[in-house]
């Protein structure tokens, strides 16, 4: 693991700051990871969030409200808004889309 999946991986241990972590649709989205070619991840650490080959930036070091949170970001696309809701520990939705952690 290199780059933001390392710095996102061990998660966050912070009250409200479960979603900081490495996510993908499912295990072997996981498995993909750090490839060229993955799709349906998303690593997300306080201060970046990616989802393909370019990350957005954003201030994410503000706890979740009822399991929920919303944050503007921005990057080389200009900006855009990122809804999370963690429902588990384990199981995040990023924007409508259901993922479960990757754990190293």
């Amino acid at each position: 693991m290199t780059g933001d999946i390392a710095i996102a991986a061990p998660g966050s241990t912070k009250d409200g700051l479960g979603y900081i972590g490495v996510w993908a649709k499912d295990a072997a989205g996981c498995a993909a990871l750090g490839s060229p070619t993955a799709t349906d991840f998303a690593v997300i650490t306080v201060s970046t969030f990616r989802n393909g080959p370019n990350a957005l930036y954003g201030n994410f070091a503000k706890g979740l409200k009822d399991g929920k949170a919303s944050f503007t970001m921005g990057g080389s696309a200009g900006q855009q808004t990122l809804t999370l809701e963690q429902s588990t520990p384990d199981a995040l939705t990023v924007n409508g889309v259901a993922m479960v952690r990757c754990v190293p």
